[in-house]
């Protein structure tokens, strides 16, 4: 197995894994100024993989391959706007032409694998559209037995805003439980999808027992999300990657400040707690009990936090066009209709209401089916669970909450 570039033979970085250590390899050869000269060879790239027949223009050659690949997407439009009507291409059919171009070029400029990059995004996307609501019963209760919907938020969404449209209240109930599944997808898919992106790798799961702890074979990197391995100007970097500012509760910070300063001891370089979406660094809810174990830490947000993280001055631009792309295929091939659901939900309960004929409306349905269930089912002196029962015998202080497991939906 090759060792790592920029680094001795005899650093802690080589005696990593194999396997990370050929993708931390990789991602030192993966930056693009290693694979396009110019930005004449980066849109280059862009016009075949595509298959268009344009002329790439000749002021490229000039221009190195980050600045072009760093265009703002309104600056790439241009350029292949006036490219090809340059080359003949009527008028009406341009835009369209260099929407793709322009996106290509971004995905190039982020990934050196961009197809794969978008069918491995499908894939998880993909899997939690799956997983959205259709039903009534889907909507009352998720998939752990103990996530069921609110009866008294849901007679608030219905009182308050929606009056007398339950139909409408419906929609804000499906659309709610929709983006909570989004939120918590997104949030993974950040960590994958950057990790994918040149100069970094994803770390992997941890593994064995105690996940917590460093282990130089099992758990080499706990506290960092992705690392960027070394280059010729600047040591290895360790990210631990945050959606916002606020997804993290201020108790975490300690954890992961003693994390992050033992990755910093043991491997050198530096250590970064980055929250992509954020505009200030106040209120930030954990990044003081992070700095108070590990001073060195580099705390960013937004803007700040995209430029260390794909090393380009248009970061957010990038993840968006690649999450574009994804969207669009996920949502053409798996036909969900939020209005279609919402008619069929409504439908359900407007059949129950009829069936039962007991003179309850609505909102006493979803209040009778929260509530309401086998008593050995909700008093514990009647039935414990098995392993609540074993606990408490351990310490009659014992809480079902703490031994439980919730696996409802994000």
């Amino acid at each position: 197995m090759p060792e790592l570039l920029h680094v001795p033979s005899n650093h802690p970085l080589n005696g990593i894994r194999d396997d990370l250590k050929e993708k931390f390899r990789a991602s030192q050869e993966s930056l693009l100024e290693l694979e396009f000269s110019s930005g004449y060879d980066l849109c280059a790239r862009a016009v075949s993989d595509l298959k268009v027949n344009l002329s790439v223009p000749e002021e490229l050659r000039d221009t190195p391959a980050t600045s072009f690949g760093d265009r703002k997407h309104k600056a790439l439009m241009k350029l292949f706007i006036d490219a090809l009507l340059k080359d003949g291409m009527p008028e009406h059919a341009v835009g369209k032409q260099a929407e793709t171009l322009a996106q290509r070029v971004e995905l190039l400029r982020a990934f050196k694998h961009p197809d794969a990059v978008v069918e491995f995004a499908e894939e998880k996307v993909t899997d939690i559209v799956r997983r959205f609501p259709v039903s009534a019963k889907q909507i009352q209760c998720g998939r752990n037995p103990g996530d069921v919907l609110d009866p008294y938020i849901f007679a608030a969404a219905q009182g308050l805003i929606y009056i007398d449209d339950f139909e409408g209240t419906i929609t804000a109930t499906v659309s709610h439980k929709v983006l909570m599944m989004i939120e918590g997808l997104i949030g993974h898919l950040h960590e994958d999808v950057i990790g994918f992106m040149r100069g970094n790798v994803r770390v992997p799961e941890p593994r064995g027992k105690d996940q917590e702890s460093f282990d130089p074979q099992m758990n080499p990197f706990p506290g960092a999300d992705l690392v960027q391995p070394p280059l010729s100007n600047r040591p290895v970097r360790f990210h631990q990657l945050k959606s916002k500012t606020g997804s993290a509760k201020g108790g975490d910070g300690a954890r992961l400040g003693i994390q992050l300063k033992k990755l910093r001891e043991y491997y050198g370089g530096e250590v970064f707690y980055d929250a992509l979406i954020g505009n200030t660094l106040r209120g930030h809810r954990s990044m003081a009990g992070v700095l108070k174990q590990e001073p060195n830490v580099v705390v960013l947000v937004g803007d700040a936090a995209f430029r260390e993280l794909t090393g380009s001055s248009v970061g957010p631009e990038l993840l968006l066009r690649l999450y574009q792309s994804t969207f669009e295929v996920v949502a053409r091939k798996s036909g969900y209709k939020l209005e279609e659901v919402v008619k069929s939900v409504f439908a359900s309960f407007q059949e129950r209401l009829e069936k039962e004929d007991s003179g309850a409306g609505f909102i006493e349905l979803v209040l009778h089916d929260a509530v309401n269930g086998p008593a050995n089912e909700q008093d514990s002196r009647l039935s414990r669970p098995e392993g609540v029962q074993a606990m408490a015998s351990e310490s009659p202080a014992a809480s079902t909450d703490e031994v439980l497991p919730n696996d409802s939906e994000p």
